[in-house]
């Protein structure tokens, strides 16, 4: 049985396509870097990608004054140093997607390429210190847009709704890298049950977890109005 997130999907991605058109161009601009042949998704080269992906993508208010200087304590600084962090751990994934791996196996790496990435303290993305929990799950996906999902509060409603992932009712749901692998295994469940090639079919050229983004987001933005 299909969850309420792949309801009327077909229906979901044209709604979101026409409210989130600024959404798309930016998603679609770093698709293309991403997967420009022989791009390093560590490489420098697209660190202002992932930067500008994070302003459009509503994290802005997260990151600071310039954020695209590469001195000091810079929100690029930090990123970056986080990123060759991530290197080493991220690299047998960066290529595969969400539905041909068995996460279990790869838990210990995305739990701790997630809390890398989080982590509140000296040297946190957030420009308060504080977790950066919803900007993580974005930079994982623009590492690799074929594996990793985005969690925001839109999406938390739309998998306590349709998994009982158990997220708090409140503007702050509980994130946490144990909650992002549990929405991890429901995404890739959910897409398997739909059938991968249909799941592609509802909008062809678009990564999968794009796709499934869109309708955790009209999902959860439906619920939000309710």
């Amino acid at each position: 049985m299909e969850s309420v997130i792949l309801g009327n999907a077909t229906e979901k991605i044209k709604r979101f396509n026409y409210i989130g058109l600024h959404y798309n161009l930016v998603a679609n601009q770093i698709y293309e870097k991403r997967f420009a042949s022989g791009t390093d998704p560590f490489d420098r080269s697209l660190l202002p990608y992932i930067i500008t992906g994070l302003l459009s993508f509503d994290i802005g208010r997260m990151m600071g004054d310039k954020p695209y200087e590469i001195e000091g304590n810079s929100f690029a600084s930090r990123l970056s140093s986080k990123l060759q962090v991530l290197r080493p751990l991220l690299k047998p994934l960066i290529n595969l997607a969400l539905t041909q791996i068995n996460l279990q196996e790869h838990r210990y790496v995305i739990i701790k390429s997630y809390n890398t990435l989080c982590a509140k303290g000296e040297g946190a993305l957030h420009k308060k210190g504080w977790a950066f929990h919803v900007g993580t799950t974005k930079i994982l996906h623009f590492l690799n847009p074929r594996l990793f999902i985005i969690v925001d509060s839109n999406a938390a409603r739309a998998f306590q709704l349709a998994h009982n992932v158990p997220f708090r009712n409140s503007t702050q749901p509980g994130y946490s890298a144990n909650r992002y692998m549990e929405c991890m295994e429901c995404a890739r469940r959910d897409i398997l049950t739909h059938g991968l090639k249909q799941f592609q079919a509802l909008e062809l050229g678009t990564p999968i977890t794009r796709i499934y983004d869109k309708l955790t987001f009209v999902t959860g933005s439906d619920l939000r109005q309710n």
